[in-house]
């Protein structure tokens, strides 16, 4: 018997192109190209993907939150005053009180005798602003007089102190008591710095002239038989004082802020009537509301 011949196979050869790595370097750079697209393109078109989130303070849908916001007449519109702030009164048609010239009755220099000849302390332009509160002091509304008030400017110390009445005074003694305690009140926060002297010690006294000027008889709010009539003026100390159509327990009918002139017409116990306002509008405030 003739033997099978055996056929010979040649080995199976796999051959990569050189180039397919460069290929799949194509694709990459082609992905990912695509991928930036992708995410760019929608934000530059304006497009928006999902919905957004309303925020708290827009009250517009949130389908509408990305259109441009129109200008409402309402955001235009002037912000207004609050209504219970009271207006600048009007000053009275005549002045409650009138302060004379300021007199110098002494000078001296620390440890050295009284003088006669003194200068011009430059002390009288604060003296007289305050002085002319003295048209609120409760012993003074009403009443008609000349108060002749001395008291001492201390250098030394930068201090106004020894207040008292002087022989000049037409008002009874009680009167005149309660009146320097509150010239003393008054300049309790006076300072002497900055101003121009020659000696430490200065003696000055003022004549001051109260002028009763009676209110009408017909204004709102009487309160009572019991009301004396008074003119003055006063400012407003709390935050805010709360003006009654009647003393004590009647209707809030303004509040008027701090720092407000007000003029005061009538007194019952511890209630003022004021004029609160330009108009002429009248109601009552408690006393210590107006510093009195």
């Amino acid at each position: 018997m003739t033997a099978p011949l055996t056929q010979r196979r040649d080995p199976v050869k796999i051959e990569v192109p050189k180039d397919e790595s460069v290929r799949l370097g194509r694709v990459g750079l082609i992905a990912l190209a695509g991928f930036v697209i992708g995410i760019l393109w929608p934000r530059l078109a304006g497009m928006q993907l999902v919905p957004r989130a309303p925020v708290e303070d827009d009250p517009r849908p949130a389908a509408l939150a990305s259109a441009s916001p129109k200008p409402t007449p309402a955001a235009a519109a002037p912000a207004q005053a609050p209504a219970d702030k009271a207006q600048e009164p009007q000053a009275p048609e005549v002045d409650r009180v009138k302060i004379a010239e300021m007199t110098v009755t002494s000078c001296r220099t620390a440890g050295g005798p009284d003088q006669k000849d003194c200068d011009a302390v430059e002390f009288d332009d604060i003296a007289r602003t305050r002085l002319a509160t003295l048209a609120a002091c409760p012993a003074g509304l009403g009443n008609a007089g000349v108060l002749s008030v001395g008291f001492d400017l201390d250098f030394e110390k930068n201090a106004v102190s020894n207040f008292r009445s002087g022989q000049s005074t037409s008002f009874e003694e009680p009167t005149a008591a309660k009146l320097v305690e509150c010239v003393a009140q008054e300049f309790k926060t006076a300072a002497l710095a900055g101003i121009k002297h020659e000696h430490t010690n200065y003696t000055v006294f003022y004549k001051v002239e109260f002028s009763a000027e009676p209110a009408p008889k017909d204004q709102a709010g009487s309160g009572g038989d019991d009301v004396v009539e008074a003119s003055g003026r006063a400012t407003v100390g709390w935050n805010v004082a709360l003006i009654r159509k009647q003393p004590r327990d009647g209707e809030v009918v303004a509040r008027v802020l701090s720092g407000t002139n007000v003029i005061v017409t009538g007194r019952q116990d511890d209630w003022y009537r004021v004029k609160y306002d330009g108009k002429g509008n009248e109601g009552w405030v408690y006393r210590s509301a107006i510093g009195l």
